[in-house]
C-alpha cells in the first residue's frame, strides 16, 4: 500500500489516541508514506499544546524524516476553494484531501489514511480509496 497520511492518522503515531493500533498498522503496511506539507504545521501545533514529552518530539522527528512531503505546483488557492465547494470540509482537511486527489492522480494504489469521519466520506464520494481499520 502506498498511504498517504492526515493528521488524524500521524498523531496517533506519537501520542496515545484511540486510533493509535490503527495508524500503527497502517504505518507499518505502507510501503511509502506521502502527506501534505502542512500536517507538518498540524502535528507540531498538537504536540505543543499537549505538552508532548521529548521521547514523542524524537518519535515525531522520526516519521518526518521518513515521510514523501507533497505541495501543490502553482496558485492552487482557488482550485482548492472550487474543490471544497463540492466537500465541504475544514480548511485543512480540504487541503489534505485536494493533494490527495491529485497524487492519486500520478500514484497507482493511493490509500487516504485518515480518521476523520467526514475526510473519509468526503473521500468516498470522491472514489478515492481510504484505509479501513
Amino acid at each position: 500500500m502506498t498511504a498517504f497520511f492526515d493528521t488524524s492518522a500521524i498523531v496517533p503515531l506519537i501520542l496515545r489516541e484511540p486510533h493509535s493500533q490503527a495508524a500503527r498498522t497502517a504505518w507499518e503496511t505502507a510501503e511509502e508514506c506521502f502527506a501534505w506539507k502542512w500536517l507538518k504545521v498540524e502535528t507540531e501545533a498538537a504536540l505543543v499544546r499537549r505538552k508532548a514529552s521529548a521521547p514523542a518530539w524524537q518519535l515525531w522527528r522520526t516519521i518526518e524524516a521518513s515521510m514523501s512531503w507533497v505541495e501543490p505546483d502553482g496558485d492552487w488557492i482557488e482550485p482548492l476553494k472550487t474543490f471544497n465547494r463540492g466537500v465541504g470540509l475544514r480548511a485543512a482537511d480540504a487541503g489534505h484531501l485536494f493533494v490527495m486527489e491529485h497524487c492519486a492522480a500520478g500514484l497507482e494504489n493511493l490509500v487516504l489514511v485518515t480518521f476523520d469521519s467526514e475526510m473519509t466520506k468526503a473521500a468516498q464520494r470522491r472514489g478515492l480509496a481510504h484505509f479501513t481499520h
